[in-house]
């Protein structure tokens, strides 16, 4: 078979990217390899074994940060897994080996490195991680979501392709979204959500702004609100006394249909939620998460952000009464209920020919 390796770890935002390329190089006729962290309470094995795609587990932890036992064994560990990792190559002899970021990129490219084997990897981010830093100097080819992170990589080998997005997001018609959510498609809709790595003052700073709306405008706003596990049953109980359309959720796998019938989003700032505002071209304001790496969310945002359209806040910084004045100057705009959005082109059928490339097949 033509397998292609795609190494993947961390968050949903190093996987989603991963499993919307394994589609664009299945339907060319090769096959897609995940290898993802031996984790079975992490992200990334939990979206890629319900994939469809197939995969392969590998036993490797990040270097721990202060001095320890795990610090002093880590080497060896480290040794051991590029063993393993050699013999998973020797086994599915893959065209191309692809890392989409994290720790677990780095001992897979690496020994596709000496075994010379094609290497790509796919930085999400503006402010690129430690392992994409390190692993550029050696990987055939760079691919970038953002076009001010090319400064951190050799130029030469550097390509922007952007983020890949998912399509079953886009392509829905308003009225049929907001139909599935039990929403009215004529109203003005503000769609809230955190990201997997949870908002709880994002979360609460909302309700009341909501609240504040929903008494000063009444049926003229609905809201969705995805506010994670942690806070979900406090916020749906307050969220039911609010006599108005919403839509409370944990979780959303079919979030095309929040994007759908939305006005305008209250979000974090992940690579991928970044495009996905971007491409559904709505009103934003962005409260980046403030502990992500080296504050990556908050320079995602600030590169596509648009005086009083798309918004960069840090959450340090945000008020209600400054929320408010967002959300209000939009309140009146006519409503477009036919609205379908199609992107003109998907990031990930690019990265997929830069993939293909490597091959040296006819593409």
């Amino acid at each position: 078979m033509k397998n292609i390796l795609i190494a993947v770890s961390g968050t949903g935002g190093h996987v989603y990217p991963g499993i919307a390329l394994a589609y664009e190089l299945q339907q060319k006729g090769y096959n897609p390899v995940f290898v993802v962290n031996n984790n079975k309470n992490g992200v990334s094995l939990k979206i890629v074994s319900t994939s469809g795609y197939s995969y392969e587990i590998l036993d490797f932890k990040a270097p721990p940060r202060k001095i320890s036992l795990d610090l002093i064994l880590f080497p060896f560990r480290f040794v051991k897994t590029l063993f393993t990792v050699k013999r998973m190559l020797n086994r599915l002899s893959p065209k191309v080996v692809v890392g989409m970021g994290a720790y677990l990129s780095f001992p897979v490219l690496l020994m596709a490195k000496f075994k010379k084997i094609p290497t790509l990897i796919h930085e999400q981010n503006s402010i690129p991680g430690l392992a994409n830093r390190l692993l550029s100097k050696i990987v055939t080819k760079v691919a970038i979501s953002f076009k001010n992170s090319g400064k951190f990589f050799n130029r030469k080998k550097t390509i922007f392709t952007s983020n890949p997005i998912r399509k079953d997001i886009f392509n829905i018609s308003r009225k049929d979204a907001a139909k599935k959510l039990n929403l009215d498609a004529d109203i003005f809709t503000i769609f809230i959500f955190g990201g997997s790595l949870g908002a709880t003052k994002l979360n609460n700073i909302m309700f009341n702004v909501n609240e504040y709306l929903f008494n000063r405008h009444k049926d003229k706003i609905q809201f969705i609100h995805i506010t994670g596990n942690n806070d979900f049953e406090n916020l749906d109980n307050k969220y039911q006394k609010l006599n108005t359309k919403k839509f409370i959720t944990k979780y959303m796998n079919d979030i095309g249909n929040a994007y759908a019938c939305s006005d305008l989003v209250i979000c974090r700032a992940g690579a991928g939620t970044v495009k996905e505002v971007e491409n559904y071209n709505l009103p934003t304001l962005f409260i980046p998460f403030p502990y992500a790496t080296d504050n990556h969310q908050y320079f995602n945002a600030k590169s596509v952000e648009v005086p009083n359209f798309r918004v960069v806040t840090e959450e340090k910084n945000i008020t209600e009464q400054e929320i408010i004045k967002f959300i209000e100057q939009y309140i009146s705009d006519v409503i477009d209920i036919d609205r379908i959005v199609s992107p003109d082109f998907f990031p990930q059928e690019i990265l997929a020919k830069e993939v293909l490339k490597l091959t040296n097949e006819k593409i």
